[in-house]
């Protein structure tokens, strides 16, 4: 069928790689979004084009020699594609499984290179391509099933699950059929059916990239809109907006309480050793805070060396509860100074603590008391806890 020409549709793969390595370098150059991620791209695109496009460049060598240096280019280019993709996702963990995997794989077609066999690399190729395509849908349900919707993640996942299938079954036809190695080896071009399935898993891989990368500034821009950007803390709107939607929840027996935090003497720190050790004391302190508060509070800026905790509770009157943490905030802080130069420079706060009443839909009323109770504990000698009491049943 006409469609289905070989050369045809590896001229098409050559052009597509061509076209995905220059989209990709203008991602990574002119716009730096991803810019690691986007260079490792390039590099696995590039690699793919030697063996679509030079299938006469190695006429007359042994054929070991041409397939085993056909294979190696194949391999890096999955490495450098699960290499993106981590980088892509996040992660932290060093890709040192990776490594091991891929040398493996590189050693083993070497080797069947060396001993003169034209299937053995090949075969080592397909078997190390498939366990690689396996680690990356891991990384994939690692990396953003618990932050996108199991239908998403599933399809962002499915062309790295169809390489594997797909190598796996060839690597078995390789061992397992009687002469499949030979008929491999009698054409030096793929199969019809083989070229139209390796565009069709180089197209969903790469729009699967893109959907990755696509997620991933959307995540930025999420970042950038809602979050302090020297520490990390939310924002003001942001701390608001999440204040406002706690207070909504009250009726339904969803209580909170908020931590007014105030960093004791911070014009002090500026001024004794200048504003980069102040920064790096605001940082120090959400740090600090951060570790110590659960996945569900929020902490955010409110401004200068104000801070606000927003504290979900298990029992919507548990006031002690609160405290008990607004204490052990203040503990942790004082018992870390900053180290700053070579020196250690303490630092402490005041906190306050409040509950919300009822009939106060953005949560005025919940701040001013909490504010009220922060300015008590700096009246007080700072470094310390205050709580409000509870408030009565109505408006706040």
């Amino acid at each position: 069928m006409k469609f289905l020409d070989v050369p045809t549709l590896l001229q098409i793969s050559t052009a597509f790689n061509l076209m995905a390595a220059l989209a990709w370098l203008v991602l990574a150059k002119a716009f730096r979004i991803a810019p690691r991620a986007s260079w490792l791209m390039v590099a696995s695109h590039l690699a793919r084009v030697p063996h679509l496009s030079c299938g006469d460049c190695m006429v007359g060598w042994p054929a070991a020699v041409r397939l085993g240096l056909t294979e190696l280019l194949l391999l890096a280019s999955i490495v450098l594609l699960l290499l993106a993709l981590r980088r892509m996702l996040g992660s932290r963990v060093r890709p040192r499984h990776i490594a091991w995997i891929s040398g493996a794989g590189a050693v083993g077609i070497v080797a069947g290179m060396a001993s003169g066999s034209a299937i053995a690399p090949q075969g080592v190729n397909l078997l190390t391509v498939a366990v690689l395509a396996a680690l990356a849908v891991r990384e994939i349900w690692r990396g953003v099933g618990d932050r996108l919707s199991t239908g998403i993640t599933v399809c962002t996942a499915l062309p790295f699950a169809a390489l594997f299938v797909l190598s796996l079954l060839q690597a078995s036809l390789l061992i397992l059929v009687p002469g499949w190695g030979e008929r491999l080896l009698a054409n030096p071009l793929p199969g019809p059916w083989r070229a139209a399935l390796g565009l069709m898993l180089t197209v969903g891989i790469s729009l699967s990239l893109i959907a990755l990368m696509i997620w991933r500034l959307i995540m930025r821009i999420q970042h950038l809109t809602h979050r302090d950007p020297l520490t990390g803390a939310l924002n003001r709107r942001a701390f608001e907006q999440a204040l406002a939607e706690a207070q909504a929840q009250l009726a339904r027996g969803r209580g909170f309480a908020l931590i007014m935090i105030d960093i004791d003497h911070f014009k002090r720190v500026n001024d004794a050793h200048g504003h980069a050790a102040g920064d790096a004391a605001l940082l120090h302190c959400v740090a600090l805070w951060q570790a110590s508060l659960r996945e569900l509070d929020r902490l955010g800026r409110l401004g200068g060396e104000e801070f606000c905790v927003l504290l979900p509770l298990s029992s919507p009157r548990d006031q002690a509860a609160a405290a008990m943490i607004a204490e052990r905030l203040r503990a942790r802080l004082e018992a870390s100074p900053l180290r700053w130069q070579s020196q250690d420079l303490p630092l402490t706060a005041s906190f306050g603590v409040a509950l919300p009443g009822v009939g106060d839909a953005r949560g005025e009323g919940v701040l001013a008391r909490a504010d009220a109770e922060l300015y008590r504990a700096k009246a007080e000698g700072r470094n310390r806890v205050c709580v409000a009491d509870q408030p009565t049943p109505g408006p706040a």
